[in-house]
């Protein structure tokens, strides 16, 4: 009888980490990030280049896409892992997108982890296709917009919006 309280008291105990890894899963799922519904129709594509420059950090990006409103508020639809090299993404056309290119570095033994972003505002065309370059090489980032014709090699280059272009845009 004396090994009876110990199994409840380890049943309890399990019952508690149970819960607890409920509760832990729970707090991710409301963590805010989601990821991007996936479109048909692929028309953004982003090629990612990342290096730390030195093998005891390491560095992760992610594109934020929020859809802008008439009033130029943002919606947050979610978020792409940038994890391959090349991605192909589908951005609703002839409506204006904020993206977020996120750019996270984290050393292997430090707990310090710090983040850049950098963001513009996108309204894509019919019939054209967005290349985007995304790169960070010691502490340098970097992001290249290249609009093209869809079935063509020519294009141009597009400056980064900031989101107060959206307001200028109106008038």
């Amino acid at each position: 009888m004396r090994d009876q309280p110990l199994k409840v008291c380890f049943l309890a105990g399990g019952w508690r980490a149970s819960t607890l890894a409920l509760l832990i899963g729970l707090l991710a799922a409301c963590s805010g990030i989601k990821t991007y519904p996936d479109m048909p129709e692929k028309n953004l594509q982003v090629r990612t280049s990342t290096d730390s420059g030195s093998i005891f950090s390491s560095v992760r990006a992610s594109l934020s896409i929020s859809r802008v409103d008439a009033q130029c508020r943002t919606e947050y639809e979610g978020t792409v892992a940038l994890k391959k090299e090349s991605v192909q993404v589908g951005i609703p056309v002839e409506r204006w997108s904020y993206l977020v290119f996120h750019f996270s570095s984290s050393g292997f033994l430090s707990s310090t982890v710090s983040t850049i972003a950098q963001a513009t505002l996108l309204k894509p065309r019919a019939g054209y296709r967005y290349d985007v370059e995304v790169t960070y090489r010691d502490d340098t980032y970097n992001v290249v917009i290249h609009e093209s014709r869809t079935g063509t090699g020519n294009g141009r280059e597009i400056a980064l919006r900031r989101l107060d272009a959206c307001e200028r845009s109106k008038a």
